[in-house]
């Protein structure tokens, strides 16, 4: 037992209208810049700890977003005597699983800081108009 297609031809039907290329809910194209965005920036600033990221041999961009003024405000002291203690410990295994939960942690909370933000939302729009 087969459905009967729709041949309307409404560009808005949600049956015929998807299989033209025409329908409003037709997503093969809208990309969600914004979660793109939002993964990029966070990359970029974990990278780099600023946002843009420095540009060598180049005049310096001004820095929108600082990882360590950030991290001033907003992270617990106790944490950054934690890194320290592992950073002078000889066990160079738990300092790297310290550092992967810390970055994994950071992230997410950057995640939840930046989204929505002015910065997110224009580098958005610079990418969505860069594949056009």
């Amino acid at each position: 037992m087969s459905a009967e297609r729709c041949m309307c031809g409404a560009t808005d039907c949600p049956v015929c209208g998807p299989l033209q290329g025409y329908s409003i809910r037709n997503k093969e194209f809208d990309r969600d810049y914004e979660e793109m965005a939002l993964e990029e920036v966070v990359e970029t600033i974990l990278d780099y700890g600023q946002w843009p990221r420095p540009r060598i041999g180049k005049y310096q961009v001004h820095v929108e977003f600082s990882l360590y003024e950030w991290l001033q405000e907003h992270a617990d002291p106790q944490v950054m005597l934690e890194l320290y203690e592992a950073c002078i410990c000889d066990d160079n295994d738990v300092l790297e699983l310290r550092r992967i939960r810390e970055r994994k942690a950071i992230a997410e909370r950057l995640t939840a800081h930046l989204r929505n933000s002015d910065i997110v939302h224009e580098h958005s729009e610079f990418m969505a108009a860069d594949d056009q």
